[in-house]
């Protein structure tokens, strides 16, 4: 607790520095394109040091599963875009990424649940250790994952009820989080097959590698909160 008042204290007061800069600059008369530069500074600063550490530092983080289909073909930096942008992305900003692994980009486990290695295991993973994570209403209970930053024990609560066309999602996972073959070729193409899970279940196994179906199907993306 201490260390988190620390944090946010010392985000608030460079916040203040960097607004007494901005005053003392205009008050000595700065022309307009100066003072203009001076304040796109502060506010990105500021913002930047109230909002870095996401929802490392809540109790919860939020998922949701977006309400268009899926594009694919775009690797793993395209289908995030597609969270960002999507019109079930909770209220209240922040960043998300999709719950997808590929293998070489983005990896959950290399050993069945990273029994081997635990979170070393992860590459740009998009589930924290030890985390309860909440549907986008930010109040019905999901889940909690592990030290090993993934779900084991049987979900809680569905990550949806809400179905729009499908109510399967795509993973690129094998019931175990390691990375399933069928990946659409690291999310480069719409050939081939990719694995996939259903927002509808709360077994694991059935959440995250309910089938395989052909990259051109029409598949929904679970999105977490970073």
């Amino acid at each position: 607790m201490k260390q988190l008042f620390r944090k946010a204290t010392f985000r608030i007061n460079l916040a203040s520095i960097l607004i007494s800069i901005l005053v003392s600059g205009v008050a000595c008369g700065k022309d307009n394109d100066n003072n203009n530069a001076i304040v796109s500074a502060t506010l990105l600063v500021a913002t930047n040091t109230s909002s870095g550490s996401g929802c490392s530092n809540n109790d919860h983080c939020k998922m949701f599963v977006i309400k268009s289909n899926a594009v694919l073909n775009v690797g793993i930096s395209g289908l995030d875009n597609q969270c960002n942008s999507d019109e079930n992305k909770p209220s209240g900003g922040g960043t998300y990424k999709a719950m997808v692994a590929d293998g070489a980009n983005r990896i959950a486990c290399t050993s069945a649940n990273c029994a081997t290695g635990g979170s070393s295991e992860h590459i740009d993973w998009v589930l924290k250790p030890n985390k309860e994570y909440r549907r986008a209403d930010g109040t019905t209970v999901v889940g909690n994952t592990t030290i090993n930053g993934i779900f084991e024990s049987d979900l809680t609560n569905e990550i949806s009820l809400v179905v729009n066309g499908t109510n399967f999602m795509i993973t690129g996972l094998n019931a175990n989080w390691t990375n399933s073959p069928n990946d659409c070729s690291n999310f480069s193409t719409n050939t081939g097959n990719v694995s996939f899970g259903s927002q509808l279940e709360k077994t694991i196994a059935n959440v995250i590698a309910n089938g395989n179906t052909t990259c051109s199907s029409s598949r929904k993306l679970v999105c977490v909160e970073q």
